[in-house]
């Protein structure tokens, strides 16, 4: 049993006690509701940081005309009832002020800022805002020294920074049709930020910076900009990019103008900075000139879209609060989107971390951005952003024209073309042409739409043509024996020498490009050493076998090791030419004068390219002076072609153009650019006109003529009209002389392409070892004297009713009226001159016949000769054969070379035979050495 001690409390003091319990927790919950409301219903601050005055004042009255937007969605979409409250600091337009009023804001309570208006002041501004973990946004700074990619997670932007806007510039440049471009830009961080990234576009566009120049920002009236403007007038080019702001504009304009920089001629392009330019020259009280105002006309500047759906309800509560604001300037919508992207910002990180979170500025480890950025549609348009807090929007073009800004072009994002506007646009000269970034006046280079460019491409064509051409017919006609005698291999070779170095004019006209400089020096040299090598082949040949004391070693002489010894000749060019390139390549470089513009092709070190073009010369040099040498050496060596002599013509004729082109790579051309590539390029085509003919074209001429004789079979070629006091024109023996014959014939060089045929009257003494030639006419006969021990002659050559006689090195057709007076002169020189006949493919004596002798004989030697040299027999031409050391012993002598004379009539000092009747080392008269055949030096092929 439980008793209760405790005293009973009356049932009226119990009632009160629970009222009075129930007020107190009834208040309590309208203090936690009130507290809750309060906290719900935050006020933000925003800071604005501007230099007072100037452009900031439109950025002002947008921000105010924005407060109102920003406050009727904190209070209603944004939900919570939220407001801001807009804080405008002064920085006085200098990194210190900046700095100070960015301090000044965040003691003052400010979660984020806007702000400031330039780069340089804008950037120690960012670093305060990191530290101390303030939101900040600006509508001008475009440096891409900021953003979250380089370390600032707390700053954004509603304009394109300059990535965009130098792309943009560099692609607008290009689709106006100008391919070259002068960059002046301020030193500060806007400066730098663009002409960075526009010389990189521009590198990818095509478009040469032709000079690069900067200058101090705020320089003012007493600046000195003659420098800088002196290297653009001197650039080559008349189209300036100027990447600076509107008050250094004016002043450089002004000295611009003095030179002469500022007409018809000349385009300047400007970034946003220079945006509020014609406001500025046209405010009320401003102290600028007329000429001022009219160095802007025509001026060009970038700037990204303004004007968004949103634009419309905006301007009429700018004019509401402003009514005497008849347009907005650049950059107010910019800024009124910054105001509404940080509200709704605040908004979006308040209502997921709390306001006490956002007003203490304490936010979770690892917010950022993205916490914090969501696209919406704003006064200037579709604000977005990118992952870098850089806002994503189209760029527009403006022009100026009497002191109004229009926009002309439009550049969509992803748009390959530019967008012409309503508005045309305007340049100095109020034409809306663009003008050229050269003007033709000024253009001293050859370009293939010039007339000069257009004939010397016509002309350079056709004569490659003309070479493939030749080089073709020579191919069908490879079997004729003046085109094997010519070793066909090595005339294709100086054919592809000639065609390369013709082709290396096509790289010299119009604007070079680094790769077309370098292929120009790589082709011009390796096609130099590949026609030489050829030429120099061709002399060494004739050369060895001419020269040679043993014949047998005349196998080193085959086409596959000539063949090599050109290659090794080429390899050493290619060599240089590789060192050359991978040392100091050559690039395009401009001569520009204010009254030309030129280009050349140059190594940025000079001396190496001075050692290495000089190395290049001297090794091409030494080549012509080889082949010089060898050709002088065999100029008396007998051919059907004179190819020696020819040798001679084309290295001299080579080394004679190169002492007029030479200088030309050494002194300056400047102020005759034009003049001398007009010089250089006829010196090598007529260099290439004259080694071409020289070497195979006149050898193309001969089946060709020939082709056109045998259509002509028949036809006498004796002068009409001869009378018989010109004495016979049969061969008759001379009264007294039996053994002398003469006779009137038509005689003709067959190794000169373009001889006529001239009457001639030809003698034979054969008891003194001697024919006479000599020209008839009405005075005084001249002729020459030739030894019939060193005459050959052809007996069938391929002309009718002709012998062909060979004496130093010239060959002689001499036509008959009959063949039986011809046949006469066959059976007389045959007794006392050697026979060659291509008909019959050997040399031949007409006096007798005798078994060969078991030693090497001379027509086994020249049948070697003829297969190490790739010719058949009939191509090689024995001269006098000097009495000398042996090539065979005794025994009879070869039936395939006849001696000298025929015994019984050999003159003093000559061998009568190798042998013959006199048998084994045969007992010849009239020297020591009867039954030798004399020296293998003497014996003088016709080289082919």
């Amino acid at each position: 049993m439980i008793i209760n001690l405790a005293p009973r409390v009356p049932i009226r003091r119990r009632r009160a006690s629970h009222r009075r319990l129930a007020q107190v927790v009834t208040a309590v919950l309208v203090a936690l509701c009130l507290a809750v409301t309060f906290a719900a219903a935050a006020q933000f601050k925003i800071a604005g940081a501007f230099p007072k005055g100037g452009g900031s004042s439109t950025i002002q009255e947008s921000l105010a005309v924005a407060q109102d937007l920003v406050n009727e969605y904190a209070s209603g979409t944004g939900g919570g009832n939220h407001s801001f409250v807009l804080d405008i600091k002064d920085t006085n337009g200098t990194i210190t002020g900046a700095s100070k009023a960015m301090f000044d804001a965040i003691n003052d309570g400010a979660v984020a800022v806007i702000g400031d208006l330039s780069s340089d002041s804008t950037i120690p501004m960012a670093l305060q805002s990191n530290n101390f973990k303030v939101w900040q946004c600006t509508g001008s700074v475009t440096t891409p020294l900021l953003g979250a990619k380089n370390g600032y997670p707390f700053f954004f932007r509603t304009i394109p920074d300059d990535g965009v806007q130098g792309v943009f510039l560099a692609q607008f440049v290009r689709r106006m049709g100008w391919r070259s471009i002068a960059v002046l830009f301020s030193s500060d961080a806007y400066g730098n930020g663009i002409q960075s990234t526009f010389q990189t576009e521009a590198s990818k566009q095509g478009i040469q910076v032709t000079t690069t120049q900067t200058f101090a920002p705020r320089g003012g009236p007493n600046a000195d900009y003659s420098i800088a403007l002196n290297a653009i007038l001197h650039s080559g080019t008349r189209i300036v990019l100027f990447v600076g702001y509107s008050f250094d504009f004016v002043t450089i304009a002004a000295r611009a103008r003095k030179l002469g920089m500022i007409g018809n001629d000349w385009v300047w392009i400007g970034a946003d900075g220079i945006s509020d330019l014609g406001d500025r020259l046209s405010a009320p009280g401003n102290s600028y000139s007329s000429t001022d105002r009219d160095n802007a006309n025509g001026v060009l500047f970038s700037f990204p879209v303004e004007k968004g759906p949103q634009f419309s309800l905006f301007w009429d509560k700018y004019r509401a609060k402003y009514p005497g604001r008849t347009e907005m300037g650049h950059y107010g919508t910019l800024f009124a989107d910054c105001y509404l992207a940080l509200a709704r910002g605040i908004l979006k990180v308040a209502g997921a971390q709390g306001t006490d979170v956002v007003t203490k500025r304490s936010y979770a480890p690892g917010t950022s951005l993205k916490d914090f950025l969501e696209p919406f549609d704003g006064v200037s348009g579709r604000v977005e952003f990118d992952s870098a807090g850089d806002r994503i929007a189209q760029m527009n073009m403006y022009n100026i024209y009497n002191g109004n800004a229009n926009a002309v072009y439009t550049f969509p994002l992803g748009a390959t073309t530019l967008t012409a506007t309503s508005t045309p646009v305007k340049f100095y000269s109020g034409s809306s042409t663009p003008p050229s970034d050269r003007p033709a006046y000024l253009i001293a280079y050859v370009t293939y739409s010039s007339v000069g460019g257009i004939v010397i491409a016509a002309v350079n064509g056709l004569l490659i043509l003309v070479v493939i051409g030749t080089t073709v017919y020579l191919y069908r006609e490879r079997n004729h024996a003046s085109v094997k005698q010519m070793s066909w291999p090595f005339l294709v070779q100086i054919s592809v020498g000639v065609v390369m170095t013709l082709g290396t004019i096509f790289f010299w006209i119009g604007v070079p490009t680094k790769l077309s400089c370098n292929l120009q020096s790589w082709i011009f040299g390796l096609s130099l050493e590949i026609t030489l090598s050829a030429v120099a082949a061709k002399a060494f040949r004739i050369w060895k076998v001419f020269d040679n004391k043993a014949l047998l070693r005349l196998r080193n002489l085959s086409n596959a090791r000539l063949f090599a010894g050109c290659g090794a000749i080429v390899g050493v060019q290619a060599l240089i030419q590789l060192i050359w390139t991978l040392l100091a390549p050559l690039e395009p470089q401009i001569v520009a004068s204010p009254t030309s513009i030129a280009y050349k092709c140059a190594s940025k070190d000079a001396t190496i390219d001075t050692v290495f073009r000089t190395i290049s010369i001297v090794y091409n040099t030494l080549l012509l002076a080889a082949v010089l040498f060898l050709a002088y050496k065999t100029r008396r060596a007998f051919s059907q072609y004179r190819e020696s002599k020819f040798i001679a013509y084309t290295t001299q004729n080579i080394f004679l153009c190169g002492i007029i082109v030479t200088p030309l790579l050494y002194v300056p051309t400047d102020s005759w650019a034009l003049g001398a590539f007009y010089v250089r390029t006829c010196i090598i085509m007529y260099s290439c006109i004259f080694s071409f003919g020289a070497l195979v074209g006149r050898i193309a001429l001969v089946p060709f003529l020939a082709h056109r004789k045998a259509a002509e079979t028949g036809v006498r070629m004796v002068f009409e009209g001869m009378s018989s006091t010109d004495g016979t024109s049969s061969a008759e023996q001379m009264v007294g002389k039996p053994t002398t014959l003469q006779g009137k014939y038509p005689v003709k060089i067959a190794n000169k392409l373009f001889e006529t045929w001239k009457l001639h009257r030809l003698t034979l003494f054969a008891l003194e070892g001697f024919l006479g030639l000599s020209r008839l006419t009405t005075s005084t006969e001249q002729g020459k004297l030739f030894k019939l021990r060193a005459v050959t002659f052809d007996p069938d050559p391929a002309t009718p009713l002709c012998l062909e006689l060979r004496a130093d090195s010239t060959s002689y057709l001499v036509q008959f009226s009959t063949d039986e007076d011809k046949q006469t002169w066959i059976r007389a020189l045959s007794v006392h001159c050697n026979v060659f006949s291509r008909a019959a493919g050997q040399s031949s004596s007409h006096h007798r016949t005798v078994q060969p002798a078991p030693a090497i004989t001379a027509s086994q030697l020249m049948s070697q000769t003829s297969r190490l040299l790739g010719h058949t027999e009939h191509e090689m031409t024995l001269s006098a054969i000097a009495p000398g050391a042996a090539v065979g012993g005794g025994g009879p002598a070869s039936a395939a070379v006849p001696p000298v004379m025929s015994p019984g009539t050999t003159p003093a000092g000559m061998c009568a035979s190798a042998g013959g009747p006199n048998g084994a080392g045969g007992q010849g008269t009239g020297h020591p050495s009867g039954g030798q055949w004399g020296k293998i030096g003497d014996i003088v092929p016709s080289l082919k």
